[in-house]
């Protein structure tokens, strides 16, 4: 843990110059650069963001670090004015910042890219494809939200871990390299729900996500459900961000009886706790992730994950996959869940929420990622 000198020293350091720095725990052994967010150094670990597993995890990469004796410097994924004047040995991006920082590392730096999303290229294909289903659907023209830069990281890279299942890792089209997989962390871990009525959850589901509501299929969501009286839709997201799709789905987020819109929410908070208590599956047909650490959520507080393969959660989850959602594959995926005997959905909930506490922790990414350290420091 940072002391609260560093944090100040850290608060002025990223204001003049944008990096930060988590000092080695022991004798040093060298330098390491991370482009990845610089904010959870600046504050407390009690003080950060609950909407969001990143400020912890990148936290704790540049703990694992220290503790072997590196002094870790951080930096934002998109400052691409930073010049490393440190014969570092590692030097770990998120995004796409080593093709500028590659200039200036030593050759012998190991470069590493911490997948977060599936490649730029498939996002951006499988967004504006969903755009123009959109259009010819229902005659709406949106604008892009999730549009990201092709990586140019492959190029430089010697390692790549992170995020994702097969799905997901099969969008980098890989040749010579494979993704070092890293499970993502949870915020907050949850009892199983032992007393929820799942004779009545079945019929209830979540839709827990953040932006892009297009590319995570909410149209085709609030579509079906719209035409399904019977079944509940709880909505946690911060749609009014997008104004044209909020303005295009008005009538289906704010004027139809069995939707319900809370907008975007704090998973550990108690309106949380109440929601997820009614709901016996989060409905969630994204077109492009990374892991959804939303989706990681609600298995953790034993909510069934009715999903695409492009969700990036492992494939032996259990999860139920929506191998190609439409308006129809999903009418059918709810429909055919709100049938089910209540006692087989609690049995799948507490497999799911099994899954959740063995796969998906703080604990699980700290000890996995500590391989993969161990495992690069020793070429």
């Amino acid at each position: 843990m940072l002391s609260l000198y560093r944090i100040y020293l850290n608060k002025i350091l990223n204001k003049l110059f944008g990096v930060v720095q988590f000092p080695a725990k022991r004798k040093k052994k060298g330098d390491i650069l991370i482009s990845y967010i610089t904010e959870p150094f600046t504050k407390k670990l009690e003080s950060f963001s609950n909407l969001h597993t990143n400020y912890w995890e990148c936290y704790e990469i540049a703990r694992l670090f220290s503790v072997r004796g590196y002094t870790v410097d951080i930096i934002n994924w998109d400052n691409h004015k930073f010049i490393p004047k440190k014969n570092y040995k590692i030097c770990i991006d998120t995004q796409n910042n080593l093709e500028h920082l590659s200039k200036f590392l030593p050759k012998s730096c190991i470069k590493v890219m911490h997948v977060v999303t599936s490649h730029g290229d498939f996002q951006n294909n499988a967004e504006l494809k969903r755009l123009e289903e959109l259009k010819k659907r229902r005659k709406i023209v949106l604008s892009p939200q999730r549009q990201m830069l092709t990586t140019k990281n492959l190029k430089y890279v010697d390692f790549l871990e992170g995020f994702g299942n097969k799905s997901v890792h099969k969008t980098y089209n890989l040749l010579d390299k494979q993704i070092f997989p890293i499970p993502i962390s949870a915020v907050k871990l949850f009892n199983f729900p032992e007393n929820k009525d799942f004779k009545s959850a079945r019929t209830k589901f979540l839709w827990l996500g953040g932006g892009g509501a297009i590319l995570k299929g909410l149209d085709l969501v609030l579509e079906v459900f719209a035409k399904n009286p019977s079944l509940e839709l709880h909505i946690c997201g911060p749609i009014v961000a997008e104004k044209d799709f909020a303005l295009a789905y008005k009538k289906e987020l704010y004027e139809t009886p069995n939707i319900h819109f809370y907008g975007r929410i704090d998973v550990t908070s108690d309106l949380f706790g109440e929601i997820s208590n009614k709901c016996g599956a989060l409905i969630y047909p994204a077109f492009s992730e990374g892991t959804s650490g939303a989706i990681v959520q609600a298995m953790h507080a034993g909510i069934i994950p009715i999903i695409t393969p492009q969700c990036g959660v492992y494939e032996d989850a259990n999860a139920i996959i929506i191998q190609d959602p439409s308006i129809n594959s999903i009418n059918e995926s709810v429909n055919s869940f709100s049938k089910l005997d209540p006692e087989t959905v609690k049995n799948m909930a507490r497999n799911i929420w099994a899954y959740a506490q063995k796969h998906y922790t703080r604990e699980s990414f700290s000890a996995t990622y500590s391989k993969f350290i161990d495992t690069i420091l020793k070429i």
